[in-house]
């Protein structure tokens, strides 16, 4: 029989405010939306042409990521760049890709392979072109791809969620992780992946970074006061 109406409007609020997510969540990393503006319901109607309701849901998302703060009564604005958090989430992140390095690339099936070796392609294509939006999505995008090979749920969900930091970190940055080395370490890196060798993508995933972790700190950690009490890796 016909489905109730009633069960078909949901779906499509749904599915318009995912799309609202996704263009303000770009916005905010490719720095249309910069850190600290303040992001009004009239403005972002008009910019986006959609009603309040899917772009309220959209920001309460952004909010739970840490792209968005809102404070009820006072302001909704895209969240300044917090040096601290980010240095926080790019050393967990770190750990995160070399553990899923050590233990799901022995075991790597070739389909899991060739999207690793279209996003390290994607990365090279980026950083030739100076694009660094792309390049930090392409960068995330090889490692997710590493970690939805393996069967850790847990693992994949937590990567997704610093996800927005380290795109944030390579958006600020003019010189992300070296731009241009970072397409040859991934090489490496998947290189490692064919041969399923675990133990040496592990390595140079740890070596990519520390080094990245040195170069953050030199640039970053001692120009800003407020992040001196931040843990020492």
């Amino acid at each position: 029989m016909p489905l109730p109406v009633s069960d078909t409007a949901p779906v499509e609020r749904r599915l318009l405010r995912d799309v609202v997510y996704s263009r303000l969540y770009d916005g905010i990393l490719d720095g249309t939306l910069e850190p600290g503006e303040t992001l009004l319901d009239e403005k972002l109607t008009a910019w986006l042409g959609v009603s309040r309701t899917p772009i309220r849901e959209a920001l309460m998302k952004l909010a739970d990521i840490g792209l968005v703060e809102m404070a009820p009564n006072r302001y909704t604005r895209v969240a300044p760049i917090d040096l601290k958090a980010i240095d926080e989430a790019i050393y967990t992140t770190g750990l995160l890709h070399e553990h899923a390095a050590r233990t799901i690339v022995p075991g790597v099936d070739n389909a899991t392979v060739a999207r690793l070796d279209k996003a390290q392609k994607d990365v090279k294509k980026a950083a030739k072109a100076r694009d660094i939006p792309g390049l930090g999505h392409a960068f995330n995008d090889f490692f997710l791809e590493l970690e939805r090979a393996g069967d850790n749920s847990v693992l994949v969900t937590v990567s997704e969620g610093l996800s927005p930091q380290l795109l944030r970190y390579i958006s600020v940055w003019q010189t992300p992780f070296g731009v241009e080395d970072l397409a040859a370490a991934l090489a490496g890196i998947l290189a490692a992946v064919k041969d399923r060798d675990g133990a040496k993508a592990g390595d140079l995933v740890r070596e990519l970074y520390a080094g990245t972790l040195t170069q953050f700190l030199e640039d970053y950690r001692r120009r800003d006061s407020e992040i001196a009490g931040s843990p020492v890796f």
